[in-house]
């Protein structure tokens, strides 16, 4: 063998060594963090890694700065739970390339980021690490209610109309809109929350006032939009229809009733106006 050949010997092998060392590698492979966590029902994180030819010493979760968690495959026992302020552990588990923890999330802490770290034996104690947020939110689960909607108004009248939205945390914002035109909020007519449901979750409320304009008919759809400022937005939302009568339209049936005269006209007068806005 010439100088070359063992030259490309030794540079084979010292590549091969070099992919060996790159390839086994410890390192965190899923982070199982939820999104948006209920805090009326526990949430699960998992933790999954891989090894190879290194020797796990422990897996350890965080709460932002504070540990909650941690695995010793060494120790007795090996499992121990810390709980801290916004989370209640309610406990986990772990085999040889993944540990799952159970929390019981805080209402009032509503976003905070959870970290897995994995830790090699000793000397060296090598550490990996990845860290994802979860926000606690209770999402509604129904559309919000409107109430006071009048099927007709009539000239000069008004009405009140009530919007509810289902219970959520955070509670939502109440949007009104006439035919698509959003209605600015008045200092009288703000949004209005609910007391504490169990879980901190909270209803909203708003009021809007609907008033007949002059000489006007067709329609108004009235719509309630329930907010939900997270991220991304969730949006739920209900309409109504109201039918506009004009003073033209009421001119109408009373100068037919004038062609008579008579006590009996004026009953009768009354009687067709009163069953045409019945049967509107």
């Amino acid at each position: 063998m010439n100088l070359l050949d063992i030259a490309n010997s030794k540079m084979t092998f010292l590549l091969l060594t070099v992919l060996c060392a790159v390839t086994s590698a410890y390192k965190i492979t899923q982070l199982k963090v939820p999104l948006y966590a209920d805090p009326r029902r526990a949430v699960e994180l998992s933790c999954h890694f891989i090894m190879d030819n290194y020797e796990l010493h422990s897996v350890k979760l965080y709460r932002d700065l504070d540990e909650i968690f941690r695995y010793n495959p060494s120790q007795k026992p090996q499992i121990h739970l810390y709980n801290v302020t916004g989370v209640m552990v309610q406990g986990g588990e772990c085999e040889s390339e993944w540990c799952l923890v159970r929390v019981m999330p805080d209402p009032e802490a509503t976003q905070a980021a959870y970290t897995c770290e994995i830790s090699t034996e000793g000397p060296k104690f090598m550490i990996a690490r990845e860290t994802k947020q979860m926000t606690v939110v209770a999402l509604p689960e129904l559309d919000p209610v409107i109430t006071g909607a009048p099927r007709l108004l009539k000239p000069g009248e008004e009405a009140l109309l009530k919007c509810t939205s289902d219970y959520s945390l955070p509670p939502s914002d109440i949007n009104w809109y006439i035919d698509d035109e959003l209605q600015k909020p008045v200092a009288w007519f703000r949004t209005e929350l609910s007391e504490p449901q169990p879980g901190g979750l909270q209803s909203s409320s708003r009021v809007l006032r609907l008033k007949m304009p002059p000489e006007t008919t067709g329609t108004l759809r009235v719509q309630c939009e329930a907010v939900l400022m997270v991220e991304p937005l969730v949006v739920r939302d209900t309409s109504a229809i109201v039918t506009l009568l004009s003073q033209t339209q009421l001119s109408k049936y009373v100068s037919k009733a004038e062609i008579n005269t008579g006590h009996a006209v004026n009953i009768a007068i009354v009687w067709t106006l009163n069953n045409f806005f019945n049967v509107i």
